[in-house]
């Protein structure tokens, strides 16, 4: 009797061992990201929208002098997965901006008025170039994820959106023109105050622009594509734009100024390079000369910058048991 009880009872308990596991939730195929940490490497092209360069986005794809002078940013970043659709991302980056009125120059060629925008641009003669360091947090969301047991789920392609927030450290830089000989050199213009922002004035009008801080804020948003090589390597293509509040970025965003008033403010060192600089009209033409306070750039649109980046990730292997089982 004692033998039949105790056989019943292993009877049990395998069949109930045999339901459990028959009941657990399907092991995520093999790419679907578990929980845990990963790094990666990212490098790619870069874009400035400003005052500085054409008025509209396929202009500044299409003007021909567009890979004169490329910039470029990279960086390393570090990821959390919390769960396969959605993942948190912390990264440094270093790079270039680069803007030019020149690549107006085919559309000016061809305005029908002096009033047209491109021809204004390219009579304008300002160009811009900005090295930057960026810190971004950033959020990454897999839609066909969102279901770890979905088909979708364990494609190795996988389209993701990302936002975040961030700032960054910049240092612009504009062109030197030697008037007699027509040569070039990159100056660093942040403290030239060519449009006299910062400067401390008796007269109620003009206002000023203020002086800001080279230091910004950044709002990052963007879309991307990865393609999971195994279960711990992947390769990506990322689109990210950043919105700031800021409109310095390319150094160009109000009116002009005076000579009279860059010597008033400046040192006389600073002053003789900015009286060479905030008008560069004449290269073009030397018979232009902007009056006084009439418009240099449009104060009303904030810059911003974007960048198209290869990424490479790294996941570190975890024995964590997903949250979701």
């Amino acid at each position: 009797m004692r033998k039949k009880i105790v056989r019943s009872l292993l009877a049990l308990c395998v069949s109930a061992a045999t339901i459990s596991v028959n009941a657990q939730p399907a092991i995520p195929r093999e790419y679907v990201e578990h929980p845990g940490y990963s790094m990666g490497i990212q490098f790619g092209m870069t874009d400035l929208w400003g005052d500085v360069g054409t008025q509209n986005f396929v202009d500044h794809y299409t003007n021909g002098k567009y890979f004169d002078q490329p910039c470029f940013m990279g960086g390393l970043f570090g990821r959390y997965t919390a769960h396969p659709m959605l993942a948190f991302r912390l990264g440094l980056s270093y790079g270039t901006l680069y803007a030019t009125d020149a690549w107006n120059e085919k559309k000016a060629k061809t305005a029908k008025s002096i009033e047209d925008d491109a021809f204004q641009r390219y009579l304008r003669n300002q160009d811009i170039k900005v090295s930057m360091w960026e810190g971004l947090f950033q959020v990454e969301f897999m839609p066909f994820r969102s279901n770890s047991e979905s088909k979708s789920a364990g494609w190795r392609l996988q389209p993701y959106l990302t936002v975040g927030i961030g700032g960054f450290y910049y240092t612009p830089f504009s062109t030197f023109i030697e008037r007699n000989t027509g040569a070039k050199r990159w100056v660093k213009v942040g403290d030239l105050s060519l449009e006299g922002e910062g400067f401390e004035h008796e007269d109620p009008t003009p206002t000023y622009s203020q002086k800001t801080s080279f230091w910004q804020v950044a709002v990052p948003a963007g879309l991307g594509l990865r393609y999971d090589l195994n279960r711990n390597m992947s390769l990506g293509i990322e689109y990210l734009y950043r919105f700031t509040g800021h409109d310095r970025l390319d150094n160009v965003s109000s009116e002009y100024v005076t000579p009279e008033y860059l010597d008033r403010y400046l040192s006389p060192e600073k002053a003789a390079v900015a009286k060479e600089m905030y008008d560069k009209s004449w290269a073009i033409d030397p018979s232009v000369k902007h009056k006084a306070w009439s418009k240099r750039g449009n104060k009303e649109v904030k810059d911003s910058y974007s960048t198209i980046s290869i990424m490479f990730i790294y996941k570190f292997e975890s024995n964590k048991i997903p949250w979701w089982f």
